[in-house]
């Protein structure tokens, strides 16, 4: 068990390190809710040139995001050869992961590694879904460490009305629950850290709870309880999500929109001029909206300007979208505006090169899950589980095909004998529990069939014997 003395210089480094990361991070949180990358303008700009630029976000961060995001989905838990899941799937059914996964794999995507925390509960293991800006993993090789050596887990609650910062300490054997001090707020309403718990170090706890043993093992020995999901793997850099390489191009994607803003507002209907008169600005706003003008000064003179085109802005702004859509290898239907007749061969032709990057995801992160409900098992006390290195997550298909073509496939297995249970999963739009209802459904109807056979054999034995008609006596002549 670590003394206080050396939690404190634990939670100093870890806090340090974090820090030193959160500001890529929390710049990336920005870009991708579409907070960040405004036009710069001059500091005498109108208010409403400033409205426009507030505006004029074009985000496409978020659809990359949401592009890989939302073709993961984790449907099950077995081997090859088994029909039912492993029974580590009944834990993460109880944690409620169907839904939470989404947790997982966002923020991976998103800044390049999540994290998943297990801890004991009362109905056993509990799953708790953390991002980067939550916690922070320390790894004595952090290429090739499946644990971390000590883990640091940050959030803000509210304690007696106030808000505090809380979290906990991991390590191999235990968890030690902190009080880091009370928020105090700025001038700007936000939240700076509690200047009572700053030191050299960074952070210091002001309080300790009691220390909980966590009994988290693999393969026997003590681990720390904290698993470690990366967006993809390099031996030589950290793991990069996939926005951080996109915000130059959304910046610049959003300064072409704010200037088509501009165009639009101030120049898409034809600016009329008067030279040689002022009016009062009652006079002026009568003026432009009457059909006909006259005047009594012979030198004024109206005229009008052309409205300013748009179509060149709208074809760099799709241009630059689909450019944005490119880089990230994601399908550029997912931008488009306009899809008119467009075949499931064509969807899936231009969706190959995204499928096959989320296919490495799913290598990626389906090696964390498994890693995850195993550690899970064992702590559950499910040590056959536990050591069954077989058993794959499995993923759902949502690639892009016609249920037609589907279907023949499968039919076409099927004859050649393959087991039309085992290829249920190729169907698309069938979810786990449907091709479990429909297996079940099968092996009751194939079950009455050979009853059926069987009843038919043994009617067919009990009765007597038919036996064969004589041929007819031949005519002996006369």
């Amino acid at each position: 068990m670590l003394t206080q003395e050396e939690i404190t210089d634990l939670i100093g480094t870890a806090w340090q390190l974090q820090l030193s990361e959160r500001v890529e991070l929390d710049k990336i949180h920005r870009f991708v809710r579409g907070k960040d990358g405004y036009p710069v303008l001059p500091e005498d700009a109108e208010a409403e040139v400033k409205e426009i630029a507030r505006h004029s976000i074009r985000n496409v961060l978020s659809l990359v995001r949401d592009a890989f995001c939302n073709n993961l989905s984790v449907v099950g838990y077995r081997t090859a050869t088994a029909s039912e899941n492993d029974a580590a799937w009944a834990i993460w059914q109880r944690n409620k992961m169907d839904a939470r996964q989404g947790e997982i794999h966002r923020a991976a995507i998103t800044y390049g590694t999540s994290y998943v925390v297990v801890s004991p509960g009362s109905s056993g293991p509990v799953f708790r879904p953390r991002s980067p800006r939550q916690m922070i993993a320390l790894y004595s090789d952090p290429s090739l460490d499946d644990w971390p050596a000590v883990a640091l887990e940050t959030w803000v609650s509210i304690v007696g009305g106030r808000r505090r910062r809380v979290g906990r300490l991991y390590d191999a054997e235990f968890i030690y629950p902190l009080d880091l001090g009370e928020l105090a707020l700025t001038d700007f309403g936000t939240t700076s850290e509690p200047s009572s718990a700053l030191t050299s170090n960074g952070i210091r706890p002001v309080g300790f709870g009691d220390v909980i043993p966590h009994r988290a093992t693999s393969d026997g020995e003590p681990v720390c309880p904290v698993v470690r999901y990366p967006n993809g793997f390099d031996s030589d850099n950290p793991s990069e999500g996939e926005v951080i390489g996109l915000i130059d191009p959304q910046i610049a994607l959003n300064n072409v929109n704010f200037e088509r803003a501009i165009a639009s507002r101030f120049g898409a209907w034809p600016q009329k001029v008067i030279s040689g008169w002022t009016g009062t600005r009652q006079e002026v706003l009568q003026a432009s909206a009457r059909k006909v003008w006259t005047f009594a000064d012979e030198d004024v003179k109206a005229q009008s300007f052309p409205p300013a085109a748009l179509e060149g802005y709208n074809a760099l702004v799709e241009e630059m979208t689909g450019a944005v859509l490119t880089m990230a290898q994601v399908s550029p239907v997912q931008g488009a505006t306009k899809i008119i007749n467009v075949s499931a061969e064509a969807l899936a032709a231009a969706e190959a090169q995204q499928q096959r990057k989320i296919s490495f995801k799913q290598e990626c992160l389906g090696e964390r899950h498994e890693q995850l409900l195993r550690l899970a098992a064992e702590m559950d006390g499910d040590t056959a589980t536990a050591a069954d290195s077989g058993a794959e997550v499995m993923w759902r298909d949502y690639e892009a095909r016609t249920f037609a073509g589907v279907v023949d496939g499968v039919t076409k297995l099927a004859a050649q004998g393959v087991p039309i249970e085992e290829l249920l999963v190729l169907v698309p739009g069938l979810t786990q529990q449907q091709i479990t209802g429909i297996k079940a459904k099968m092996r009751g109807t194939q079950a009455t069939a050979r009853m059926d056979s069987l009843r038919a054999t043994a009617a067919a034995l009990r009765q007597p014997a038919v036996p064969a008609a004589l041929p007819a006596p031949a005519e002996v002549p006369a």
